[in-house]
């Protein structure tokens, strides 16, 4: 299993509940000039501001000479705009998960699913020992969660699956693409969301956890204040106040809650702090890459050596589509091991050990040079992401 996934956060709000369509008015408070005033009645600039159009040059040269204007004076505007929110059309739609499918639903990212998604022998019993329930249990979600379009799965023998998460290849996608981003999860964060019983309280904690994800990504954010209102949007009907301030005090392990009349905050407990969580992965990805490395380059070893060995199968995709007889061994400096853990925090690791393969055969063995090695392979990522792989 690995200490770390990654989980879209379209599938996860479906999961969860998407929130009811709403709307509201937002408003802005902006400085103008008050042309109003004795000064602009007789000025050439205000006059050629009102009469020519906005995207003429003649507008754009009045009104910088009007803003440097000594007599110039200023008011504040307020201005409305209503915004509308509906998060099916931004997420799509799958039904609302109860807690076991929910939480066997993210268990089964842990288990390094491939860059399509796609997980081979799954352990029932590793199933039934992480969630703490019966293979009755497993079996009944996972068809549950497959008649709900979030995975396929069957079975290889009585304790074993495959798995395939359906939506997997959409969470790295870029926004025009249908990407909604995704989420970081560790594997210690998970036992204690496992430990939640409630299910209102799960569906809070997990959504409250994404929703600090997406505004850490430019400040860090540990904080985030939620009304009751806000709430009940993303909950069930029978969700009242009451029900939902009794589903989450008792359980405080992930966030520091707080209460007013009117609100709750929650503040992350800094074990599971947004930005430290990635940092934690970035590491991760680091000691990966460099476990990758050495395994490697002891199969390129038992290549050039003809020796057979089960454990070089794993990179047969390096290695089956060359016409070359002797391979070289992989070395990345410091600054490029970065690179590529950080390519495997945004697009997984999975997908830079297959654009690492291309990279190998096309660059390293024909001793190309190569000036940014992060930066070739996030194009053939992308690429292949947008079902367009050419030659970088």
């Amino acid at each position: 299993m690995n200490l770390f996934t990654n989980i879209g956060k379209a599938v996860l709000y479906q999961a969860l509940g998407l929130q009811k369509n709403y709307s509201e008015v937002i408003e802005s408070t902006q400085e103008i000039t008050d042309y109003s005033n004795t000064h602009c009645s007789n000025c050439k600039q205000c006059a050629l501001i009102h009469s020519f159009p906005s995207t003429s040059t003649v507008y754009a040269t009045a009104i910088n000479t009007c803003t440097t204007c000594t007599h110039r004076t200023t008011i504040l505007q307020n201005t409305y705009k209503k915004v509308y929110y509906n998060e099916k059309n931004k997420y799509g739609y799958k039904p609302r998960l109860k807690s076991n499918a929910i939480k066997l639903f993210i268990l089964l990212h842990f288990y390094n699913p491939n860059k399509f998604g796609i997980i081979n022998n799954v352990s029932l019993k590793d199933l039934v020992h992480y969630l703490h329930c019966n293979i009755k249990t497993i079996i009944n979600n996972l068809d549950i969660l497959t008649m709900y379009g979030y995975l396929s799965y069957s079975k290889k023998d009585a304790h074993t699956i495959s798995v395939c998460l359906n939506d997997y290849e959409s969470y790295y996608l870029p926004a025009n693409k249908g990407g909604r981003g995704f989420i970081i999860i560790s594997l210690e964060l998970f036992t204690r969301l496992i430990k939640i019983d409630n299910i209102v309280s799960l569906r809070i904690h997990l959504r409250q956890l994404a929703e600090l994800d997406t505004l850490s990504i430019k400040t860090d954010y540990s904080a985030i204040y939620k009304s009751f209102k806000e709430l009940k949007r993303t909950l069930p009907e029978y969700c009242k106040p009451k029900i939902i301030k009794n589903s989450v005090k008792n359980f405080n392990d992930i966030f520091n809650i707080s209460f007013t009349d009117t609100s709750i905050r929650f503040e992350i407990n800094q074990t599971f702090n947004c930005k430290l969580q990635k940092e934690k992965c970035f590491d991760n990805y680091l000691n990966m890459l460099n476990d990758f490395m050495k395994s490697f380059n002891n199969a390129v070893y038992n290549k050039n050596s003809t020796i057979i060995s089960s454990d070089d199968i794993n990179y047969s995709y390096f290695f089956d589509d060359s016409e070359e007889l002797l391979f070289k061994p992989l070395k990345f400096k410091d600054y490029e091991l970065e690179d590529l853990a950080q390519l495997s925090m945004q697009y997984s690791f999975d997908n830079v050990l297959y654009a690492l393969s291309y990279v190998y055969n096309k660059y390293y063995i024909k001793e190309r040079t190569i000036n940014n090695l992060g930066g070739l392979v996030r194009t053939i990522i992308i690429q292949i992401l947008n079902k367009n792989f050419k030659a970088a």
